[in-house]
């Protein structure tokens, strides 16, 4: 994918930033049946565009410049990332509190997207199929993150935490897992922070 389109498809993400400022203003069951309701329509068109030639045509249309190389072979993979990506916003939603669920959201949204930018452009030392110089994004944008979401770090055990899940999501993002990372980021560093936290109890 060349760069234009890899910064659209990161520009995607970012702008699901809407989605924690949004539970700040509601609550958890209306997120639920919101992220829910929009999770179950990107798995509908995922599966109509595997058997119905002229959705695959109108997808491939509109969204085929953005889509991995993985993802363009419909009949081999199902989900595309941004169904992962909902997926997995959707599962952050229903495992955590508001505030570990908003920080593992936008983890994955700014940390990611920035360690994929930066790692692509700048870096030189790679770590199988990624670099050194994006795993250092990655961290920076997640310490920022954590220090920003209200409520989480309020205490020095909880701050302390939160950094050591966002060093250890970081080394985990690094691992070469067939699972897509937009599943497995939100889940992984809300996990890790809560059991950092429960060990401090």
């Amino acid at each position: 994918m060349s760069l234009k389109y890899e910064l659209l498809r990161k520009s995607i993400h970012i702008i699901s930033t809407f989605i924690p400022v949004l539970y700040y203003q509601t609550n958890k069951e209306f997120m639920l049946i919101f992220i829910g309701a929009g999770t179950l329509f990107m798995i509908l068109i995922d599966i109509l565009k595997r058997y119905i030639p002229f959705v695959s045509r109108l997808y491939r249309g509109i969204f085929g410049k953005i889509l991995r190389e993985d993802e363009s072979d419909f009949s081999s993979t199902l989900f595309t990332g941004g169904t992962w990506y909902a997926l997995g916003i959707f599962l952050a939603l229903l495992l955590f509190s508001r505030e570990t669920a908003v920080a593992s959201i936008l983890i994955m949204i700014w940390s990611d997207s920035f360690a994929a930018i930066i790692g692509r452009n700048f870096g030189k030392h790679k770590i199988g199929n990624k670099t050194l110089e994006g795993s250092f994004a990655f961290i920076f944008i997640g310490m920022v993150i954590i220090l920003i979401v209200p409520g989480l770090t309020v205490t020095k055990p909880a701050l302390i935490c939160a950094s050591s899940a966002v060093i250890l999501t970081a080394v985990f993002e690094l691992l070469p897992l067939r699972v897509n990372d937009n599943l497995t980021l939100p889940l992984f560093f809300g996990f890790t922070f809560n059991f950092l936290l429960k060990l401090t109890i």
